[in-house]
């Protein structure tokens, strides 16, 4: 139920290639917005190309925020980027205008508008690189029997999800389930989720983003960040970096990559729509019936 007497805040939101940018781009040269990016790749440097970052001139036609915010060798967390948006959103209202949130990331957009509190357990990277020597399945199979309620809020594929879950419970030796704790948001949220009927004209796009990418220079682009940075595992657990660190260390060919940046992709947006159709509170718009240049929505 909207409270009158609280703000609101929007967000729109769905996987990978539904044109969320695009859409947030059009609405904001009819309404006051600010976008604040909720994408766990777009708060790193340099990584432009295969993250679909938005451009220096798109950036400058409307205020973003959470984009650059740090290097790819820095570990930036779910935790930093809430106290950092928290504040932002402050700062928007205060300038008279409306934070619009952009993104894909269901951790980030969790944790600042469903009032989701964070375990404030720090990371442990020597504990990640022992889980992630785990296949994915015996990972979810013990997360299931530590915290089956845990496991039931997270898709048996998160990986990342998976191993936050038993970093906490082991480092605190509590459920994760009852550390996650919902509390009163200072604000409404108009949900606005952007999908795809059609899952084959879904998958020709993101085919067709995949060439994109080539064509513009992912992969000098991933030459560039392993001389710059290292064989990262932040690169190696992005789609489109990942898949093009095999091309370049000889393990596919051209045409593999391609296919195996298109097909992870396409596995990651199921992921994504698992994640997104568990809020009820979103109203989806299919751009199967629209084009995402004319969507349009009501701030009263």
């Amino acid at each position: 139920m909207v409270d009158q007497n609280k703000k609101n805040i929007f967000a729109i939101v769905g996987s990978t290639c539904t044109f969320k940018s695009d859409v947030a781009l059009n609405l904001a040269k009819k309404y006051p917005f600010e976008i604040i990016s909720a994408d766990s790749r777009l708060v790193y440097k340099d990584m432009d190309i295969g993250t679909s970052k938005p451009s220096a001139e798109e950036r400058g036609k409307v205020p973003h925020h959470m984009i650059d915010v740090v290097t790819p060798d820095v570990n930036y967390t779910v935790a930093l980027y809430k106290n950092e948006v928290e504040k932002l959103i402050e700062d928007i209202f205060d300038r008279d205008k409306l934070p619009l949130f952009v993104g894909g990331t269901g951790l980030y957009l969790n944790a600042v508008l469903s009032g989701f509190s964070i375990p404030k357990v720090e990371p442990d990277e020597d504990l990640r690189k022992k889980l992630n020597d785990i296949p994915q399945e015996e990972l979810y199979d013990r997360l299931k029997d530590l915290d089956p309620k845990a496991a039931e809020k997270i898709h048996e594929n998160d990986n990342f999800r998976t191993v936050r879950a038993l970093e906490v419970i082991y480092a605190t030796g509590d459920l994760f389930s009852k550390q996650k704790k919902t509390i009163d948001l200072p604000f409404n949220v108009v949900w606005i989720g952007l999908a795809y009927k059609d899952k084959k004209l879904h998958f020709e796009k993101i085919k067709k983003r995949t060439i994109s990418f080539l064509k513009n220079g992912l992969i000098d682009e991933t030459n560039m960040l392993l001389k710059k940075y290292g064989e990262l595992d932040l690169f190696k657990n992005t789609i489109g970096y990942k898949e093009t660190i095999e091309f370049l260390s000889g393990k596919v060919n051209k045409e593999e990559m391609e296919e195996n940046i298109a097909l992870n992709t396409k596995q990651y947006a199921k992921r994504q729509m698992t994640w997104f159709k568990a809020n009820k509170d979103i109203g989806w718009v299919y751009l199967d019936d629209v084009a995402h240049n004319g969507i349009d929505i009501c701030i009263n």
